[in-house]
């Protein structure tokens, strides 16, 4: 049997998919697994995992790799074939694909070259294609500088933010924890050019120019590193959001928000046609907790479409689009959206009057829409589309739950909680927007009416129970906590 058959049997291809397959010449084994994982039906480690089952051996994910000194990475790389330990008598090897026979001859040669090696037996096992290549790249001189030492160490610390700061003699580095800045190293200021560069080459960004600020972007192990540099006085500050897209979803129940929010969230997010919004300042949990309310959508009867900037998580089953600036922007890309039979659309953020206006169009076309905006509380997410030019009419008819949201450190525990406050939104108070009602008076009749609790009300009651930290302002851009905590 063969391993599209194999596919077939167990589901995962239909009759049509496989004749497809079938017919096409060349490397049948690779098109397929490019292909399966490209659709988004199956995960490329679920994949890989039926890849070990056909064949009969372990998958592994490349968590134990040990580099073999003396061993000719280099040549072994073009065929996706890693040898990553040594146990007595046998040399562990991780393979994409068991049936290369050429892949496996290689392997021999290069054992037999090395002293020592040549009477180690092969053992192998499957691994995924992302997996040998990042240890690959990990293996390569260029990346296997102080610089992955320094991102996968705030990979390894779930680190948001990497501040890399050069003073007169010395140059700190600094990551972003639970939304605090923790200082990791201080290093001698000789080492920080070659740092510097090493960034900026990575990123595609001019080694040259250190007068201006620049942006880019690099990879590694599936992370995303957004890269900003800006000049001081001492030389480039440099910062690096990190974006592990590797990092799991939280279930929408563990995020902070009550078992009534929880309930009012998963209920508006069936509905049909209309717009949900998440606002609060950068760094508030806004995507996380749209990605986490998305997760809870029937992803198999509806059409999911997202566009953001970056994508921050893969979802299964939905069809994420990124920005890229100079080909498609917010406002393009849900024109084009619209055209695609959607049912659902995430719009990562509405930053100016063309996005909001698609998105206020797209709502009302029956399609349920859901985006962030940035605005210290649900109120002013109102007053911020006016700012747009989305007329009240049109704010009145088509939003129908806003989210805003902070960020702040348990007390008992590792981890940040999110404090929120859900302005639902009922014929009568879309009447009041609609007639342009003071925010005073829309928050009198949510509280009056609607049980509306806001976000200090909420910080308060999670700070009786001794749940959170003591913050001097809740609702300040970067919440921070005072030194001394109470409860």
């Amino acid at each position: 049997m063969s391993f599209l058959e194999f596919l077939r049997q167990k589901s995962v291809i239909n009759d049509d998919l496989y004749q497809i397959v079938s017919d096409k010449t060349g490397d049948v084994f690779s098109y397929v697994y490019d292909l399966l994982v490209s659709i988004g039906d199956i995960s490329e480690n679920e994949l890989s995992k039926l890849k070990a089952e056909f064949f009969e051996l372990e998958y592994t994910d490349l968590s134990d790799f040990s580099r073999i000194n003396d061993l000719d990475y280099a040549t072994l790389e073009r065929y996706l074939t890693l040898p990553f330990r040594i146990s007595p008598g046998c040399v562990h090897i991780a393979i994409d694909d068991p049936g290369n026979i050429e892949a496996k001859d290689k392997v021999r040669c290069c054992l037999s070259s090395c002293n020592g090696f040549a009477h180690l037996g092969p053992i192998y096992y499957v691994a995924k294609k992302s997996d040998i290549r990042d240890k690959f790249d990990e293996l390569n001189d260029a990346k296997s500088s102080h610089m992955t030492k320094i991102i996968s160490e705030a990979i390894r610390r779930n680190a948001s933010d990497v501040h890399i700061t050069p003073f007169d003699k010395t140059f700190t580095i600094m990551f972003r924890i639970d939304g605090l800045l923790e200082r990791i190293k201080i290093i001698s200021i000789d080492e920080f050019e070659r740092l510097a560069i090493s960034l900026k080459v990575s990123a595609k960004l001019d080694i040259a120019e250190t007068r201006r600020p620049q942006s880019g972007h690099f990879q590694i192990n599936n992370t995303d590193l957004r890269i900003s540099t800006h000049p001081t006085s001492f030389g480039e500050n440099i910062v690096i959001r990190v974006l592990n897209k590797d990092k799991s979803l939280i279930a929408i129940e563990s995020l902070g928000f009550s078992d009534e929010q929880v309930l009012h969230l998963k209920e508006i997010s069936s509905r049909q046609h209309g717009m949900i919004i998440f606002c609060g300042p950068t760094g508030s949990g806004k995507t996380t907790s749209i990605y986490s309310l998305l997760e809870t959508m029937d992803k198999m009867t509806r059409n999911i479409m997202t566009l953001e900037d970056p994508v921050e998580y893969k979802i299964q089953n939905v069809r994420q689009t990124e920005i890229k600036h100079g080909l498609i922007n917010f406002a393009d890309g849900v024109k084009s959206i619209l055209r695609q039979d959607p049912d659902v659309i995430l719009i990562g953020e509405i930053r100016d009057k063309e996005t909001a206006k698609m998105a206020i169009r797209a709502s009302m076309t029956g399609h349920l829409v859901l985006t962030t905006i940035h605005a210290n509380d649900s109120f002013g997410a109102i007053a911020r589309l006016k700012e747009f030019e989305i007329s009240p009419s049109l704010i009145a008819e088509n939003v129908i739950t806003i989210v805003a949201q902070r960020l702040v450190r348990k007390k008992s525990t590792c981890g940040r909680t999110v404090i929120s406050e859900i302005l639902k939104i009922d014929e009568n108070l879309s009447n009041m927007i609609y007639s342009e009602s003071s925010k005073h008076d829309l928050q009198k009749y949510a509280i009056d009416n609607l049980g509306f609790k806001s976000i200090s009300e909420q910080y308060q009651e999670k700070l009786l129970t001794g749940l959170v930290l003591e913050y001097g302002n809740i609702n300040s851009d970067r919440v921070v906590p005072q030194t001394t905590s109470v409860g």
